[in-house]
């Protein structure tokens, strides 16, 4: 098989890494070679970051070269419309309907231009993730919700039971529940709003 490649696009203090890690650590449990790079902007909250997971049967390389990309998780609709020339013309945005614009900025697009010219550019389907991770219990969970979401896309060869395992090792307690409802929750948005896409 050709590496499959993810992007995962978003700010500093969205939990991006902690994504990128999990993701990464499922594909190997289900017995592939996986590599994971990642991409600061500003080293700071807020500041751009951008995460790459790919996996093969044989070791691929970090790095996600310009219309490579399979599937393009993001958790701000700025971040996500920055990476889109990373995604082939077959790949699929995943988005969080999310908006923060950067502070120095002079003009920020509108929320709605952002959703138009992602949805006119690729394939894409937009998520609330923020009141389903409230619903889980975390404001804090919208990775999680996120991280569900990817594994409910079959652009990529990984299943939510395997992120479940690797996320019930990785975090105990209360806050390993809240991850877990989080997954489920962004699961099913995403397979809901995909059956929506196929029908229209």
């Amino acid at each position: 098989m050709r590496p499959r490649s993810i992007v995962i696009a978003g700010v500093g203090g969205q939990g991006l890494l902690t994504m990128g890690s999990l993701l990464g650590e499922a594909l190997l449990r289900q017995g592939y070679k996986v590599s994971v790079g990642e991409v600061h902007g500003l080293s700071q909250r807020g500041g751009s970051v951008v995460v790459f997971v790919r996996y093969a049967e044989y070791q691929p390389s970090p790095v996600v070269a310009p219309g490579e990309g399979d599937l393009l998780v993001g958790l701000e609709l700025i971040e996500a419309a920055r990476r889109l020339p990373l995604l082939s013309r077959s790949g699929l945005a995943v988005v969080n309907d999310f908006l923060l614009p950067p502070p120095a900025a002079q003009r920020v697009p509108s929320r709605e231009e952002l959703v138009a010219s992602i949805g006119k550019a690729v394939r894409s389907v937009f998520i609330e993730a923020l009141p389903l991770a409230e619903k889980a219990g975390s404001p804090v969970a919208v990775n999680m919700v996120m991280l569900g979401a990817l594994a409910a896309c079959r652009s990529v060869d990984v299943s939510l039971e395997s992120l479940k395992s690797v996320v019930s090792a990785r975090f105990r307690g209360a806050v390993g529940a809240i991850n877990l409802r989080a997954l489920e929750l962004g699961y099913e948005e995403a397979l809901k709003k995909l059956g929506e896409e196929a029908q229209g």
